[in-house]
């Protein structure tokens, strides 16, 4: 499968793989599974409520209905929303939903991959999206064009000590105060390209250490180091320090 090459806030460009169709159905098939499951256990609890309530004066069945089938009904969306852009299911595969632009997706986007899914899926047997991804070449089924998002496929959570940055003692002094200006998501997109080398050439990694260096230096207004990493690294610690106090 392609890679996409999705610009940050930063200006900062980097390419992630695009999910392939055999990820997306595999996430796919374990969300059924979960829905299975959900559908299997909600008419258990119908024909117990059937059994015991059916001659009470507070047995109201459509509410029930309704009650009891809202949440899969609406089972992607609310998953996509409350799971930064993953289900169940893309959060085992370890895929997500992000935007092309590389802005956070919002409710409306995730709301228009949802309504637009049966036709995609289920009023197609999957013809739709699965001509629309292989057409487009970013991934993308019709409520992908629609909401201008992809899935791609997401790296291994790395921890800080993964990316050569030590703890910060009581003692540490920051060398760069002006990382007050930087915010969760800045730090988090330097550790994605700290850690883009897994996957990228040498010389592609250099320059974006390069790039990313530059517009960090520039937004806290600062002479970066001239050592990419070590600047990117230091940033990290000083912001790590100064927002543990």
């Amino acid at each position: 499968m392609e890679n996409i090459g999705i610009e940050t806030t930063q200006n900062v460009n980097i390419n992630y793989r695009i999910a392939s169709l055999g990820e997306r159905v595999l996430a796919q098939i374990i969300d059924s599974l979960i829905l299975g499951g959900y559908f299997f256990a909600t008419i258990l609890l119908w024909i117990y409520v059937i059994d015991y309530y059916s001659n009470s004066r507070y047995y109201y069945p459509v509410a029930l209905i309704i009650i009891l089938y809202l949440p899969a009904f609406f089972y992607d969306f609310i998953f996509e929303v409350f799971l930064n852009g993953q289900s169940p299911g893309k959060k085992i595969i370890k895929i997500k939903v992000v935007k092309i632009d590389g802005t956070q997706p919002g409710i409306g986007s995730y709301f228009l991959r949802w309504i637009l899914k049966p036709i995609d899926v289920f009023f197609t047997y999957g013809a739709v999206g699965l001509i629309t991804i292989l057409i487009n070449g970013k991934g993308q089924r019709l409520g992908d064009l629609a909401a201008n998002t992809t899935v791609i496929k997401i790296k291994e959570q790395v921890k800080l000590e993964d990316i050569l940055v030590p703890e910060t003692k009581e003692t540490y002094d920051a060398v760069y105060t002006q990382v007050s200006v930087l915010s969760d998501s800045d730090i988090q997109i330097i550790k994605d390209v700290l850690n883009h080398k897994i996957s990228a050439s040498e010389i592609v990694y250099q320059n974006l250490i390069d790039k990313t260096k530059e517009r960090i230096a520039m937004k806290m207004g600062v002479e970066p180091d001239t050592n990419g990493i070590r600047f990117l690294n230091t940033v990290i610690r000083d912001y790590t320090h100064l927002n543990s106090k």
